[in-house]
């Protein structure tokens, strides 16, 4: 069965060298919760990209989530970068 989204939650396209997926937040803590993704003292820092203007540099990929929770404005024009992991808001 598809999965099915609510038009009010956001919803972040990740994708990394061979894999890619659509995820809530609660979805992306899920799987990646024991992964180096939320452990702020492996982070690298995150570059951010976008078509209409400044995106600031974050350091944490749980400011990036807010960031890009809060600015609705980043839907589908802005991503974020770090290592081999990209983002971005689709909904």
């Amino acid at each position: 069965m598809e999965r099915q989204y609510k038009y009010d939650v956001p919803l972040f396209m990740c994708w990394w060298e061979d894999l890619i997926g659509l995820y809530t937040e609660q979805e992306l803590y899920e799987e990646y919760k024991d992964t180096n993704l939320y452990d702020v003292e492996e982070q690298i820092g995150w570059g951010g990209w976008s078509n209409y203007g400044h995106t600031p540099d974050l350091e944490t990929f749980q400011e990036v989530l807010e960031y890009l929770k809060e600015n609705d404005d980043c839907i589908l024009n802005t991503q974020f970068i770090s290592h081999n992991m990209h983002i971005v808001r689709v909904i």
